[in-house]
């Protein structure tokens, strides 16, 4: 228009979150990464998580590679994988959420402003990072020094039932948070479940080299669901043929597991 104002375009506002959900991730994110670094100061939590599996797979390497240490890491590597998921619920995040008990780390968050949802997500979030981390680094070690010939497809296959594997495993950890009086029980009921399936959920020795009454018993542990649904994929890029039974076995045992715990939950120590 000749002598008047040019009129600019109309443009919507672009997207923005609330004021309070912006603060609610701000607090998420804070929340997190505080679990996280108080995670990574233990340095017997270091150990066990990042040093202990890789220690295992070399001893493993060691003893029973023999000629064809490929092919015997292409079967091992899953299992110290399915390993490290237990352990890693069933002790190391059954004992952190105890500490954090013992420690009036739960007390103060309770009397914070922070949701409890928010706890819990922030909680979940780092078990899962760090036992995702655990994962790649056993897989990083196995490919570079034992020659684990491991394509990508197989690895993206296998992502996701790692994932459900320590979920289900994490929700097993926190009923023996919860049904434990303290950090050092936590660890001897974790250890106890542990390794009591380390050697008939075909996590370490086959299931078919093991006893009938094993053979009958040790399908129904959560240790050969997490097993059969990670060893597959890694070793063969494919599901296994029971795939289903073992999906709906971790989904009832961590389900089953997270409506346990969270009645068990306590903010104090006991007395």
């Amino acid at each position: 228009m000749r002598g008047g104002r040019r009129h600019m375009p109309y443009a919507p506002p672009s997207p923005s979150l609330h004021p309070d959900q912006e603060s609610a991730m701000r607090r998420f994110f804070i929340l997190t990464k505080a679990m996280f670094l108080v995670y990574l100061r233990e340095r017997s939590t270091l150990f066990w998580n990042f040093a202990f599996p890789v220690f295992l797979l070399v001893i493993y390497a060691a003893v029973f590679g023999g000629d064809n240490l490929a092919g015997f890491m292409s079967w091992m590597v899953p299992g110290v994988l399915a390993i490290n998921i237990l352990a890693f619920g069933l002790i190391s995040s059954a004992t952190m959420m105890t500490e954090f008990r013992q420690k009036g780390v739960l007390r103060r968050l309770q009397a914070s402003p922070v949701p409890t949802l928010t706890l819990v997500g922030a909680y979940i979030l780092v078990n899962v990072a760090i036992a995702v981390l655990q994962a790649a680094l056993v897989v990083a070690v196995a490919m570079t020094f034992y020659g684990l010939k491991m394509p990508a497809a197989n690895l993206l296959l296998a992502l996701p039932m790692v994932l459900l594997s320590v979920l289900m495993s994490v929700a097993l950890g926190q009923v023996v948070s919860g049904l434990a009086p303290g950090s050092g029980g936590a660890v001897a009921i974790g250890q106890i479940l542990y390794f009591g399936q380390m050697f008939i959920a075909d996590l370490i020795l086959p299931i078919e080299q093991m006893p009938d009454w094993i053979q009958k018993v040790g399908p129904w542990l959560p240790g050969y669901a997490i097993a059969q649904l990670v060893r597959p994929p890694l070793q063969s890029g494919a599901l296994s043929p029971d795939f289903a039974v073992n999906l709906l076995l971790a989904l009832v045992y961590g389900a089953a597991a997270a409506l346990l715990a969270a009645r068990l939950f306590k903010w104090e120590a006991r007395n």
